[in-house]
């Protein structure tokens, strides 16, 4: 076979995939309930849980966790003491992150989760 042959083939598989996938993505789009769209009350509860669950005492343990990880990687020399920072900085900004956006929100709506 030479190798036109062989790239029309490929070409011709691949737009047949690329067709599947764009067939499947519409069919499940198509069966999921018009009430889910909807429903952006429950993306609302949904939200607010994750954020309860970063800034909980859940959130505060797996923050211990880093910090005493990367500390020790980092005075036994395996972990710069620049990733040691970013991770302390990272853990500030996720308990800060309600108090940052309510600085940048200039109506205060930032208190919408029980």
């Amino acid at each position: 076979m030479n190798h036109s042959a062989v790239r029309k083939n490929r070409s011709m598989i691949d737009l047949s995939w690329q067709l599947f996938l764009v067939f499947a993505i519409v069919i499940g789009v198509s069966m999921i309930p018009m009430e889910s769209f909807a429903a952006a009350n429950a993306i609302q509860n949904t939200l607010c849980k994750v954020v309860g669950l970063f800034t909980s005492t859940t959130g505060k343990a797996i923050a211990t966790l880093a910090v005493i990880i990367v500390g020790v990687g980092a005075l036994m020399g395996k972990v710069s003491w620049g990733l040691a920072l970013i991770v302390a900085l990272g853990i500030a900004l996720v308990f800060g992150a309600a108090s940052i956006v309510d600085a940048i929100d200039s109506t205060g709506n930032t208190k919408n989760c029980p």
